[in-house]
């Protein structure tokens, strides 16, 4: 398995964005500068600005400090707590001369000065403009009394620099509009002497995940960089999904005038001067980036061998960076033809799943890894339980419980109750196997008719030494069992709505087949996803796609109406995870028939990603008919008749129409049919 941590090691080629950051700080006539590093949660912020820190950390004359951006989050006023954690740190790790250490306490004593302000007065950005504007009374402190409570306090803080008294009278009596803009601009007069004094060349400060602090953090941060310490030989760099960023600002900000979108984006173009974006990775790129995962397990990220796959990647010509510039030919190359079996094994199941990961998960580097995690733990689990798991059968499956869960908790159905072995499954791949599949040749050079596995496809793949193991699984997968089974007729209708997917189809016909495989331990060790807790699909959502489930239940029409545009641009990993999400509150809900019922919310998302819609069928298939509302039957007729999707939906309306429990669901059944079948 792999940490979820960020690296130095490059394994995205991502060298040339280090480069055009390092390219700035270096050059003298560009500072000082504010760089944003751009990019969805997971494509590689972090490892991008780890890496750049390793490369700047080589120059002596140059001091990178490294601060998480939830560091502040829980501070009152984050910007007095930047600024003196970034004094602590020049203070521990440079030499200070005695006109240093003067400058460090008097910057100290500013910073108590406006934290104990702020904290009095709950400024805040917005109070610190009133208090810009008005002083004092615009603060609500007009009184004596009120004055004299702020010095009392304010008195009893600045004892820990020993600010004296004078001087605090002097701060309370001064027009406070003036005070504030005189401390800004003495402030940043003594912080660039600071660093003159300390010898820096360049002090460049690193501030990553600041797209997780609440809005109030994230705009503090960035005014304590604007106001305070934007001076000459500083270079600050801010990773942060740009979008989260802008949200920020239009919730810091909502009374400003002018288009919202716009507000964000210009507040952000003003405080940063410099965007360096981070891409998602294509399926070439991620192909790459899978097998140097797997490559970087065999033989360690510090061995030669890896180096030299580095190497080999870094100096692919221009021609080969939309291919895959590491692959089973190229480790072989590296391993003197002496590739481990296990690792030329990862490296087939790399180039199977590359294309589905990269459209389904928008080309993210986390949430490909966290899927290659929970494959190892997966089969970890069943080595412990003396189970044995084919590695490219468990990364099938689990490709179609991360796209089409409800597919996924069907085949779980069917599989538990005949023995493992569905006939539906068995009657599908026969029907869609693919022409001139056998002994075909990958792009890795090895061959792919999996002889490997046929030739150990029989029934005994859980080991004879762990028997009771097996029973075990095999009691746990038929909790609902089926003695009856089901005739090649009644096989082949039951899962006609999945051959109405294009996706669905698509992995059926993907290697390796699954017809003779015991499906049983597969979905044993799968049972955290089957049990329908939500916690599954959360575990798996982007912050982007949280937030669209949290937009999607809003009270307001309008605001719902705003949020199922935006799931429009949801990747297809996205999507289905919040399909997922929302399909689970269907199966807790008690009224589906209210219109705030997530039953509807999953109407209306289905509309606006009709890729979603055999899901949906699938999901009112499984559902009790008597707890169904009837307008949902006229939902799914128009949803049909939207997308083509008339067969698999004939097939549930007639369903409803002969067997359901409750007579007016059965009567706007056969009202339905008769509609869909005039089209």
């Amino acid at each position: 398995m792999w940490s979820d941590n960020e690296s130095e090691v490059d394994l995205l080629g991502f060298d040339h964005l280090v480069t055009v950051i390092t390219s700035i700080i270096r050059n003298e006539s560009l500072l000082p500068a504010t760089i944003g590093v751009y990019g969805d949660w997971g494509s590689g912020k972090s490892s991008l600005l780890k890496r750049t820190q390793a490369v700047l950390e080589t120059d002596k004359d140059v001091l990178v400090l490294s601060f998480n951006g939830w560091l502040f989050e829980g501070y009152e006023d984050a910007k007095t707590a930047l600024m003196g954690t970034i004094l602590d740190e020049i203070a521990s790790k440079r030499t200070l001369v005695p006109a240093a250490k003067h400058l460090i306490v008097k910057l100290f004593k500013r910073i108590n000065v406006m934290e104990v302000v702020t904290r009095t007065g709950k400024m805040g950005l917005k109070g610190t403009l009133a208090y810009a504007v008005g002083g004092l009374p615009a603060l609500g402190l007009s009184s004596a009394s009120d004055i004299a409570t702020l010095a009392s306090e304010l008195g009893d803080k600045v004892k820990e620099v020993k600010l004296e008294d004078a001087e605090l009278d002097k701060f309370l009596k001064e027009d406070a509009s003036q005070n504030l803009r005189r401390g800004i601009r003495e402030f940043r007069k003594d912080f660039e002497k600071l660093l003159k004094e300390t010898k820096l060349k360049t002090l460049v400060v690193i501030i990553d995940d600041l797209d997780r602090c609440m809005p109030d953090t994230i705009i503090e941060t960035l005014e304590a960089i604007k106001l305070f310490l934007f001076v000459p030989h500083t270079a600050f760099i801010l990773g942060a999904d740009e979008r989260l960023v802008k949200y920020a600002v239009r919730r810091r900000f909502p009374e400003l005038p002018g288009e919202r979108a716009e507000v964000g984006r210009d507040y952000l173009e003003k405080l940063v001067q410099f965007a360096v974006r981070v891409p998602s990775l294509g399926r070439s790129e991620l192909e790459t980036y899978i097998n140097l995962l797997f490559f970087a397990k065999t033989t360690s990220p510090t061995s030669d061998a890896f180096k030299k796959a580095q190497e080999y990647i870094t100096s692919s010509s221009a021609g080969s960076f939309l291919d895959v510039r590491f692959n089973y030919g190229i480790a072989k190359s590296i391993l003197n033809d002496e590739i481990p079996p296990e690792l030329a094994e990862d490296l087939n199941i790399a180039q199977r799943i590359a294309p589905v990961l990269a459209v389904g998960l928008n080309g993210n580097p986390r949430q490909c890894k966290r899927f290659l995690n929970t494959l190892m733990m997966r089969l970890e689990m069943a080595k412990a339980k003396k189970v044995e798991m084919k590695q490219r059968v468990l990364a099938k499956l689990m490709l179609l419980e991360y796209f089409k869960p409800e597919f996924f908790k069907r085949l779980a159905e069917l599989q538990a109750a005949q023995q493992g072995q569905p006939k539906e499954l068995a009657i599908a791949e026969q029907n869609n196997a693919p022409k001139n599949s056998a002994n075909t040749t990958t792009s890795n050079g090895q061959t792919g008719d999996d002889k490997d596995e046929t030739e150990t496809s029989d029934k005994s793949k859980i080991a004879s030494k762990g028997k009771a193991t097996s029973d075990d699984i095999k009691k746990s997968s038929s909790a609902k069992p089926n003695p009856s089974p089901l005739s090649s007729e009644a096989s082949t209708s039951s899962i006609s709505t999945w051959l109405s997917d294009n996706w669905f189809t698509d992995w059926l016909k993907s290697n390796p087949p699954l017809a003779d495989e015991d499906l049983r331990p597969y979905f044993f060790f799968s049972r955290d996803i089957l049990q329908g807790s939500l916690g599954g699909a959360l575990q798996r959502m982007t912050p982007q796609a949280q937030e669209m489930l949290k937009e999607l239940f809003q009270e307001s029409e309008a605001a719902r109406n705003i949020a199922f545009k935006k799931a429009t641009e949801m990747s297809p990993g996205d999507a289905s995870a919040v399909f997922q999400a929302i399909s689970e509150r269907v199966r807790e809900e008690e009224d589906l028939g209210d219109e705030k019922s997530a039953l509807n919310r999953l109407n209306d998302l289905v509309a606006v990603r009709p890729e979603l819609f055999s899901q949906f069928i699938a999901l009112l298939n499984g559902i009790p008919d008597g707890n169904l509302p009837i307008s949902i039957v006229f939902k799914i007729a128009n949803l049909a008749k939207e997308n083509g999707e008339i067969n698999p939906t004939l097939e549930l309306l007639t369903k409803w129409s002969t067997s359901a429990t409750s007579t007016q669901l059965k009567a706007a059944a056969t009202k339905a049919i008769k509609r869909l079948k005039d089209l």
